[in-house]
């Protein structure tokens, strides 16, 4: 009787890593492609990535109004992308829960005022096309030729003043003075994205 609950068990496991591996969507890292992808932002109008390639690069956050892994970002990630949108890098927030509304959306980013788009990605679909998994996650993408750069986190600790490794701004620096990216992919940490 034992060895059968355990085997019963174990065959239970197995289907569940099953379904989450056929089911789940294969996250796109450095050297992959993305497909071109469309979402509405906060502010009412659409943004488009094929739109993009004057730029170059167009970093993709996935984010949360509530996550307490995103929510000490916010004066850091206003500062890059303080820094960086003149040298012709793109920041994008996409929110992908299925669990904050639009008009949560929209508060959240008028209230932490931020220098970019916050996108609602309804049944997240954008967030099935990266493969994103977390909240913050990464990625940079070259628009011209929509390949991913870099995939990971911003930095290594959402408490600032432990911060060791500075990653996205590592690889945003190396990008704007014409080096190859040294560390194009980094643990990243965080919120599960609730998906549909």
């Amino acid at each position: 009787m034992f060895n059968k609950s355990i085997f019963s068990l174990a065959l239970l496991s197995l289907l569940v890593l099953l379904f989450q591996a056929f089911t789940s969507p294969a996250t796109k890292e450095p050297g992959d492609k993305i497909d071109d992808f469309t979402l509405q932002g906060a502010d009412g109008n659409l943004y488009t990535l094929g739109d993009m390639k004057s730029q170059k690069a167009v970093v993709v956050m996935f984010w949360s109004t509530t996550c307490p892994n995103v929510q000490p970002y916010t004066q850091r990630i206003n500062d890059l992308a303080n820094k960086y949108t003149a040298t012709g890098i793109s920041f994008w927030a996409v929110n992908s829960n299925n669990n904050e509304t639009m008009d949560e959306v929209k508060v959240h980013a008028q209230k932490n005022n931020y220098p970019f788009p916050e996108l609602k990605d309804f049944n997240n679909s954008v967030a099935d096309l990266f493969g994103a998994t977390r909240t913050p996650e990464v990625f940079m993408i070259d628009p011209s030729t929509k390949t991913v750069l870099y995939h990971g986190r911003i930095d290594d600790n959402r408490d600032e003043t432990k911060v060791t490794s500075h990653d996205l701004q590592n690889a945003l620096d190396e990008l704007i003075t014409g080096k190859d990216i040294t560390v194009k992919n980094t643990k990243f940490f965080g919120c599960g994205i609730k998906r549909d």
